[in-house]
């Protein structure tokens, strides 16, 4: 129960943070220029720090290596399962392109960076949560940044060179030299580890802050017409994570070695985050339907607050 009570510790700070959010976008502090250049800053500075400086604190063995392999290949499982029961749901609803594209989008990709980061941080707080979640990112980062765009650009043709800007961003780029340090035993000195490793940490706050300016723009009266939002909700906090649950423990009883509880945790976890809100810009920058996308990022990320403590809760429960 201790990890449970952690995660809705964490959930309620970042609850709250976020509400700050919220406050400061609707009296003007937070400009809609302003929240998109948190959104930068995010992603292009503090993110890479907290994911590269988790790798300069860990050392290597063959253990986490082994298990890194396993989050990699469970990561992969869980996202070709979102995007099928993504897919089936956009048909039961009979979606236009647009709408139907964000939808499946939105059951893919959880909002690894944003949430799960510096929940598993506090979960794990010895480096590995963050260590596995890595491993999802960049599975995620693979997919988004190549089949999604695509499916956002709605089929047209885009450039390899493009595709590989896209791919290789800061964080991915951060994730291949923090491995490379930690793989080679290389450690920063201590200022530097304390002063980008403490920069990388604001992530946690800037990130929510950049959330609740988000969802100030969340039309409720226009998010409980539609239903597909909480049908996606459930196939993607509950459905599919609890799936991959099963699967896990099943494969676990089949192969010769056990997936750490630590990573088992990260895969499921980072399965059920709530909806990515980085495709919130990626729709408005494709001119794709971005409100609806906000809208999915409001719901799940209320709901998680709920659903998140539940998954960690089965997960106890199967581990023990």
């Amino acid at each position: 129960m201790e990890g449970t009570g952690i995660i809705i510790n964490q959930i309620l700070i970042l609850g709250i943070v976020s509400v700050v959010g919220v406050i400061a976008a609707k009296i003007g502090v937070i400009s809609e220029g302003l929240r998109d250049g948190i959104a930068k800053l995010v992603f292009n500075i503090t993110l890479p720090l907290n994911i590269f400086t988790s790798f300069t604190a860990m050392q290597s063995s063959g253990e986490l290596l082994r298990n890194a392999s396993m989050v990699i290949l469970y990561a992969y499982l869980a996202f070709f399962l979102l995007f099928l029961i993504g897919k089936l749901s956009s048909v039961l609803f009979k979606m236009d392109s647009k709408t139907g594209t964000i939808h499946i989008l939105h059951t893919v990709f959880g909002n690894h960076g944003f949430l799960g980061f510096p929940l598993l941080s506090a979960l794990f707080p010895d480096g590995q949560g963050i260590f596995y979640a890595s491993f999802v990112f960049v599975a995620s980062s693979s997919i988004l940044w190549t089949l999604g765009v695509y499916m956002l650009n709605t089929g047209k043709r885009i450039s390899f060179k493009e595709r590989m800007i896209q791919l290789f961003n800061p964080n991915t780029i951060a994730f291949i030299v923090g491995i490379t340090f930690m793989l080679f035993e290389i450690r920063l000195p201590n200022l530097l580890q304390s002063s980008l490793g403490g920069l990388g940490k604001t992530t946690n706050y800037l990130a929510m802050l950049y959330i609740g300016a988000l969802l100030a723009k969340a039309n409720f009266k226009s998010i409980i017409k539609h239903k597909h939002v909480f049908m996606l909700a459930f196939n993607k906090l509950l459905l599919v994570p609890v799936v991959m649950m099963f699967l896990i423990t099943y494969f676990n009883a089949l192969l010769p070695f056990d997936i750490s509880h630590v990573a088992k945790s990260v895969v499921i976890l980072q399965a059920g985050m709530p909806c990515m809100a980085i495709i919130v810009i990626l729709a408005k920058k494709y001119n794709s339907d971005d409100m609806l996308a906000t809208e999915n990022v409001f719901v799940t990320t209320v709901l998680s607050i709920a659903t998140l403590p539940f998954l960690y809760f089965l997960i106890s429960l199967l581990s023990s």
